[in-house]
């Protein structure tokens, strides 16, 4: 009887022992050597602590004379005059020539384009895939008649331009950075 229990127990034991035996046959495989070490110089004083990142100043519009303002407003009220110019005669590459390297990078996204493919798919229009699509869309229709009635400098290279509406609200017109001597489109 004793025989008997064994045999009918014998297929069991022999599947466990097989399936433990593979588990511990890949758990037995060895594992890869860490690299070796590499043994650092013992200073016998401790490494000067990192100097503090130098803390930027913090920009002050008012420091900004009133001739500065002055001429930078003419500035930009002549790239206005022209970049309405540009769009009225849907002169692309030209408008492109106007935008900074990083805002033609954004405009390589298709992060940029979402919010304003949200209305337009709302409205039934074609949606935007490209830059181009973007200035035919976009800027054709809502920046060909711009006026600048006022600019905020937001560092001594940046300023924001603005236009007032009929309610007297300032709406931005263009975020503006001076690069290399010319004002460039920022976003």
């Amino acid at each position: 009887m004793k025989r008997t229990n064994f045999l009918l127990l014998f297929p069991i034991i022999l599947v466990l022992s097989c399936a433990s035996g593979a588990e511990t046959a890949e758990e037995a495989a060895p594992e890869p050597a860490p690299p070796p070490a590499v043994e650092q110089p013992v200073s016998a004083a401790p490494a000067p602590p990192e100097p503090a990142p130098p803390q930027q100043a913090v920009f002050d519009p008012a420091s900004i004379s009133q001739e500065r303002r002055d001429t930078t407003m003419e500035e930009v009220r002549a790239l206005i005059t022209e970049l309405n110019r540009v769009i009225r005669a849907r002169n692309y590459n030209a408008w492109l020539g106007h935008l900074s390297a990083s805002y033609r990078e954004r405009m390589n996204t298709e992060a940029f384009y979402r919010p304003w493919n949200e209305v337009l798919s709302a409205r039934g229009r074609p949606l935007l895939r490209n830059s181009r699509d973007f200035f035919d869309q976009i800027v054709v229709p809502s920046r060909s008649n711009d006026r600048v009635d006022d600019i905020d400098f937001v560092s001594e290279n940046r300023v924001i331009a603005y236009t007032v509406d009929n309610r007297g609200n300032r709406l931005i017109l263009y975020n503006l950075e001076m690069i290399n001597g010319q004002w460039k489109i920022v976003n």
